[in-house]
């Protein structure tokens, strides 16, 4: 397909959001080709999709309603390597976008975005020298009370590109056989296509010394650590802690700590200043398919918490998590940041397949399964200008069964602001709540019939409207052969809202060729 009506301004962008991407993807695997020769085989798979989409769309009077036919073409790559010290992986995929009717101020009629997920392990020297590295490109909402939509295809003016990146070398020893160390640096970055939106960077170093006598009733640990978080247009802010531990483990199946320490940060503040830091932990992991963890800590936001209740049955899984942190965009772990159904899958799985090779591997096959697009964002998100305290509750269930399978994300998050000296573009509380469901059932050996359904509710402020997003889809698939699928779907999608609310309707169509 040729991309028409690209003018100048918007290949500038398009160049530099390739540019991006290619950077972050090399950045994180520019060792593969390399080490893969010492550390084993590496494994190339190229994809490629195509699909044409005809929109119904009942939109406000200033832009009209009518039909618009949306061609796509995502040509893509898939890489892993998992032998030796070296294991990655990474899925790389282009979508190029074309509508033949965009609304009127909704949008470009060309449009190019990358999807990118990408993780690497490396021991660079052995039983020594580690790297943790992992780059992702996606969709995000610009503002949580604009106009909101199920996937980045849509014409919509609130959306824009963001890229994150993070690197994360340590060095990791014994000091004469009485205690461990471990010290590390940390560069996290984020940036966004969109050029209201502010980049921020966070760079740290931390270092940790703990008892090496593993698996002993009581033990101790100490960590330092020194974090700069810098935002574009805005101010740059300090936070350093140092905390030291009391580590007990009374069984083999129950662990936890008590600590304390200090706290001095510029957070909110044109000067830093001191707080009493003091929290403790207990986990507790009956076997190897049940853990349960809780934290909780006082910090200068005030109480910070995790809490983790999963189980995994033999064909289905339960997860809840409970957190309150402070957090800013570079994170990549916060609670404005997008999620693709990908990392969503990657996320619920880290407990039963710790090796990013592995995990990868069943993600794709359940993912194969419920017929999902892994480059789908849930659980809402928008884009975040400062430093925040997050608050997020997540219940995930998630069965296979031989025919049939189901998903369910349930989520309620609130976001409000610290850094207020930063430049922004919501300063309010932002709170949000939704569902994410999919069931899907094997219809023959390569054929799968699809139900989607979701809601995204953003509640409203003494000042800002809120805003509420439904959709319902249902498709279905084939795969002719290893190499050949199709699918067809229709979806229904209502947004009510004081920003551009709308009614779509869409029939699509795809094809979808594997390497």
């Amino acid at each position: 397909m040729r991309l028409r009506g690209l003018q100048a301004g918007t290949g500038c962008r398009t160049r530099a959001a390739l540019a991006r991407a290619a950077w972050a993807a090399g950045a994180v695997l520019a060792a593969l080709p390399v080490a893969a020769q010492n550390a084993g085989a590496l494994r190339v798979t190229p994809i490629f999709d195509s699909s044409v989409s005809v929109v119904h769309s009942t939109l406000p009077a200033a832009t009209g309603q009518g039909d618009d036919v949306v061609l796509q073409v995502h040509p893509g790559v898939q890489m892993t390597v998992g032998s030796g010290r070296l294991r990655g992986t990474l899925n790389y995929g282009l979508n190029a976008i074309h509508h033949t009717r965009p609304a009127v101020g909704q949008g470009q009629a060309d449009t190019l975005q990358n999807n990118l997920n990408a993780a690497l392990n490396a021991e660079l020297v052995e039983r020594w020298i580690y790297l943790d590295s992992t780059a992702s490109v996606a969709q995000q909402s610009i503002s949580a009370y604009g106009q909101q939509s199920v996937d980045g295809v849509q014409n919509n003016a609130n959306r824009t590109e963001v890229s994150q990146l993070s690197i994360k070398p340590y060095a990791r020893g014994s000091v004469a056989g009485w205690a461990t160390y471990q010290i590390g640096l940390s560069a996290d970055t984020y940036h966004a296509k969109a050029a209201l939106v502010p980049d921020s960077r966070n760079l740290g170093v931390n270092f940790s010394l703990a008892s090496s006598s593993a698996g002993s009733l009581l033990g101790w640990s100490a960590q330092l650590s020194q974090q700069r978080s810098t935002f574009s247009g805005g101010q740059a802010t300090d936070n350093g802690r140092v905390t030291v531990s009391l580590l007990f483990r009374p069984h083999p199946e129950i662990s936890g700590s008590l600590r304390g320490g200090q706290e001095t940060t510029s957070v909110g503040s044109v000067y830093s200043k001191s707080y009493s830091n003091w929290g403790g932990d207990l986990r507790w992991t009956p076997s190897v398919r049940t853990t349960a963890s809780f934290s909780a800590d006082e910090r200068y936001f005030g109480r910070a918490h995790q809490v983790l209740l999963e189980h995994r049955f033999p064909s289905s899984s339960v997860r809840y998590t409970s957190s309150r942190d402070a957090s800013n965009a570079a994170n990549g772990t916060g609670v404005g940041q997008p999620t693709t159904v990908y990392q969503l899958f990657y996320s619920l799985l880290a407990s039963a397949y710790p090796d990013p090779v592995e995990r990868d591997q069943q993600v794709r096959i359940n993912l194969l399964a419920l017929h999902l697009d892994a480059n789908a964002t849930v659980g809402g998100g928008f884009a975040s200008a400062g430093t925040t305290v997050q608050q997020r509750q997540d219940l995930s269930m998630t069965y296979i069964g031989r025919r049939s399978s189901y998903t369910l994300q349930a989520y309620t998050t609130d976001v409000r602001r610290l850094d207020t000296a930063s430049q922004g573009i919501d300063t309010t509380a932002v709170r949000q709540d939704g569902w994410t469901t999919t069931w899907a059932y094997r219809l023959t050996p390569t054929s799968n019939l699809n139900l989607m359904g979701s809601r995204l509710r953003t509640q409203g402020t003494a000042t800002q409207a809120g805003n509420q997003l439904k959709s319902v889809a249902l498709s279905w698939s084939n795969q002719y052969t290893k190499y050949v699928g199709t699918s067809v779907s229709a979806r229904y999608s209502a947004f009510d809202g004081s920003i551009n609310p709308y009614r779509e309707s869409a029939l699509s169509a795809s094809l979808a060729l594997r390497f």
